[in-house]
């Protein structure tokens, strides 16, 4: 992130805490103290969201990073109820007047924050639960069998996605028996030394024709290469711009390098996403599976012939509504969707993610862990 958009976040971060107080707080009461307090907790969740960002990197102590992270999500909670107080106070003023808007104003208050707190409590709750298993079943011409795929996107190992929880998803996926297993990536949001332990228990997937993996954005933020050979010792086919041919299922798997590589700092390493490099040595007479971590990877497509993109990185847009601007971004926000492109058409699954980023949060989305199950056509 550049230093001027930097810059320009710290203001509309501001801006967005001060609105949420003049909403939420100023006119709940006349007592100063009650305004004070109000100030105190606006200003210690904007100060908590600041340290989070600054400490994000590094290897802080878990009760920390949950209390620094989850005032991301309470800000966007507060921020969106905050929104429709605020809408609603114009409708009443304009449609019923200033004194029955001098009656309601409380109520309304009250009720907003009973909402934040409940919002809050339902979003941890529903991140808890273990990830459930989504079973799409996919048509496609050309394999030999039926194959079962597990997908695993956005696992995000880090201080809360750590050793157990990394071995819990690792003992439900092998429950399903994959014969396949893709990771999506952002599997690993941390140096490698910081989280080595937690990257270990990859190491116990099992699956009957191989495990494969691309990069995430988040792995571009740390010791890439590191990661990548840490993936490899452990049995994991990373597939940079790469096509693995399965001639005995009759099928190719493909996996490009992530958007994130773009970037100037890339430039002239093997980490830069080439489509045509990918598929330039996958077997034509066989259908393609492309992994991508970004859904839209589908704007690259022109004439090949891909029957199936595997994606992640939107986790379903984590806390509602922040869909609405993941949808600004990219074309499809989470399931299986066709997407045409030069008189072709080609299928996209996109997983709502193993994990979490920052706050352990999400809202009406669960984690899941995706199981394709690919049917001759």
């Amino acid at each position: 992130m550049s230093f001027s958009i930097r810059i320009l976040f710290f203001i509309a971060l501001v801006l967005l805490h001060v609105f949420i107080y003049y909403i939420l707080f100023k006119n709940i009461t006349e007592n100063p103290i009650i305004k004070h307090l109000g100030k105190l907790i606006v200003c210690a969740n904007f100060l908590c969201i600041v340290a989070f960002l600054k400490l994000y990197h590094t290897h802080i102590n878990s009760l920390y990073y949950t209390i620094l992270s989850s005032s991301l999500g309470i800000f966007w909670i507060s921020c969106n109820i905050a929104l429709l107080v605020w809408l609603t106070t114009l409708c009443i003023r304009f449609g019923f007047g200033a004194f029955v808007l001098e009656r309601m104003q409380l109520p309304m208050i009250l009720v907003a924050w009973c909402s934040i707190i409940a919002l809050t409590l339902w979003s941890f709750y529903l991140n808890a639960k273990e990830p459930k298993i989504v079973t799409t079943q996919i048509p496609m011409q050309g394999i030999t069998k039926p194959l079962n795929i597990a997908v695993l996107t956005d696992m995000h190992i880090d201080v809360l996605m750590d050793k157990n929880a990394v071995a819990k998803v690792v003992e439900r996926t092998n429950s399903i028996l994959p014969d396949i297993i893709l990771l999506g990536g952002d599997i690993v949001d941390n140096y490698y030394n910081i989280v080595a332990d937690s990257v270990q228990e990859l190491g116990k997937l099992k699956a009957k024709y191989g495990i494969y993996y691309v990069l995430g954005n988040h792995e571009y933020y740390y010791d890439t290469y590191t990661i990548i050979k840490a993936l490899n010792k452990l049995g994991i086919t990373t597939l940079i711009n790469q096509t693995m041919v399965l001639r005995n299922l009759g099928l190719n798997i493909a996996g490009i390098a992530d958007l994130a590589g773009n970037h100037t700092k890339f430039q002239d390493s093997v980490l830069i996403p080439d489509l045509a490099k990918t598929l330039a040595y996958g077997d034509k007479k066989y259908p393609t599976i492309l992994l991508a971590h970004q859904p839209k990877v589908l704007h690259l497509l022109q004439h090949e012939d891909i029957e199936l993109v595997v994606s992640g990185h939107t986790h379903g847009g984590q806390i509602f509504p922040f869909h609405l601007f993941v949808l600004l971004d990219q074309p499809f926000l989470s399931g299986l969707h066709t997407w045409e492109h030069y008189g072709k058409q080609t299928q996209i699954y996109v997983s709502k993610g193993v994990g979490w980023w920052g706050m352990p949060m999400r809202l009406f989305e669960r984690r899941e862990i995706s199981l394709l199950q690919l049917i001759p056509n």
